[in-house]
């Protein structure tokens, strides 16, 4: 089967090969990036958390728009606050209850409310929930992306779209940058979202137009190529890496998620890499937690218990809070008719 094939076939399955290995080391390098070594690929694994989510999520939309003709988007967001809000609240409770680490209350609240980004725009601090802004941007995002996917039916102008307004906005961010205005620059949703719309762009265009993607985004020494990129990109300082550095990444992060869909490697496809992949998103959020219990700890402490207490914290959140919640979720959907709303891949 040819690549470009397999890759469309791949996105139908129920399990989509790579994505939970992706997601599970994207996690645990942001964890590494804000508990060990700033030269670890943080900023970047959130890039590809961005192109994942806009993959997915627009390829989900558009199988629901060819099933019924429409987008539920009740359905829609009440499945992602089931899916999100419940390992969050959580934390918020704990940062709320014990300020450990140290997290002014005007933080927590603008976590709660998903503002966490303009909140340290306007001047906020946000310190053990600085990881909250990319939250904030993708829920921004999705706020407006169901309803533009739902009334722009010319599948065309809505791909144009994607990857004009990704260009625009990246120039706006280099711009504004360069005037003065650092945190609006690389903390804004307007200036932000540019990976989530380079994903949207990508689903649009493998479910419409597959054989538009240049051969050349699968062939097997691109992979090489994109993680040197990525990781050399991780070696510049703070501001070129942030203003520019991460733009000019966007398409290798792509390019390595979607050949890990193509080519289910190895080292994505065993139980190791697909549990990381499930606890993801607990892994992200309990990251700073597990930076200050080592910290406590003291200094002499390894590494490498960073990483033991963040996936224990995560997995308690995970077998805890997230899955009892999102089962109570699936039922309540279910008995008000919305019995398809989780009918997506089991690893979304």
């Amino acid at each position: 089967m040819e690549p470009r094939e397999r890759l469309v076939a791949n996105l139908r399955r129920r399990n989509i090969p790579g994505l939970d290995g992706i997601r599970g080391i994207a996690a645990l390098s942001v964890v590494a990036f804000h508990g060990w070594s700033e030269h670890f690929p943080g900023r970047l694994a959130v890039q590809v958390f961005f192109v994942i989510s806009g993959l997915l999520i627009t390829w989900l939309l558009l199988k629901e728009l060819k099933r019924s003709g429409t987008i539920d988007r009740k359905a829609f967001y009440c499945r992602r606050a089931f899916r999100l809000l419940p390992a969050l609240g959580a934390l918020l409770a704990w940062e709320w209850l014990t300020d450990f680490p140290h997290v002014a209350r005007a933080g927590v609240v603008a976590a709660a409310l998903y503002s966490a980004n303009y909140h340290v725009i306007c001047g906020g601090q946000l310190i053990g929930l600085a990881h909250t802004w990319s939250l904030a941007v993708e829920e921004h995002f999705y706020l407006i992306w169901p309803q533009v996917c739902l009334f722009v039916r010319n599948r065309r102008t809505l791909l144009r779209l994607c990857f004009g307004v990704a260009a625009l906005e990246i120039a706006w961010r280099i711009l504004t940058a360069y005037r003065g205005s650092y945190f609006y620059a690389t903390l804004a949703t307007e200036t932000s979202s540019a990976a989530i719309l380079f994903g949207c762009g990508l689903a649009l265009l493998l479910w419409h137009s597959p054989n538009r993607l240049p051969a050349l985004a699968l062939e097997d020494f691109m992979t090489p190529i994109s993680l040197v990129v990525i990781l050399e990109v991780a070696q510049l300082p703070e501001r070129m890496q942030s203003v520019w550095g991460l733009p000019l990444a966007i398409p290798f992060a792509s390019i390595v998620v979607l050949q890990a869909i193509v080519y289910e490697w190895a080292i994505l496809e065993n139980r190791v890499a697909h549990y990381l992949g499930r606890i993801s998103y607990g892994v992200y959020l309990w990251g700073f937690v597990a930076k200050a219990v080592v910290g406590w700890l003291g200094h002499g402490v390894k590494h490498t218990l960073l990483f033991l207490i963040v996936i224990a914290l995560a997995s308690i959140s995970h077998y805890l809070i997230e899955r009892p919640i999102q089962s109570l979720g699936r039922r309540w959907l279910a008995s008000r008719g919305y019995a398809d709303s989780f009918s997506v891949p089991a690893n979304a």
